[in-house]
């Protein structure tokens, strides 16, 4: 079979399927090979991501302070601005990226405890049904 030829019998069937990303189509095991391949600190569930997010907002702050020491010594306003742009803006953007790197490891953590709610809330409506389906099947008789 031809390379065009297999491609064309995998095509989806559905308008809707075509749509859908292959990662919902795949379901959890694709997300569960997608997690295999990231380093640990990566994951997830990882805390890293925030300790290093809170790392360089820190480093931000130090900057900003520094930049502050050496203004406050000059009288002198041109004196003043390369201390201010170097560090000064140079901090404010380390806080900045700081604080946006925490908020994603945040949303980052809730979107793994939410699939994990999910899977639980499937499998105990997937017992839930098995149940009413034998309960059912003994009241019939």
């Amino acid at each position: 079979m031809s390379k065009t030829a297999a491609s064309l019998t995998s095509l989806p069937d559905d308008a809707d399927e075509a749509l859908t990303p292959a990662a919902e189509l795949a379901g959890p095991a694709r997300r569960r090979r997608l997690d295999l391949r990231l380093p640990t600190w990566l994951k997830g569930t990882s805390p890293a991501p925030t300790f290093i997010g809170v790392a360089v907002a820190i480093a931000g702050f130090v900057l900003i302070m520094i930049a502050w020491g050496q203004v406050a010594g000059e009288t002198q306003v041109y004196l003043q601005m390369p201390y201010l742009v170097s560090a000064g803006l140079t901090g404010l953007a380390l806080v900045m990226v700081g604080l946006t790197i925490v908020n994603v490891a945040a949303k980052q953590r809730d979107a793994v405890d939410r699939d994990r709610q999910i899977d639980q809330l499937v499998s105990i409506l997937g017992e839930l049904k098995a149940t009413m389906d034998e309960g059912g099947k003994g009241r019939r008789r």
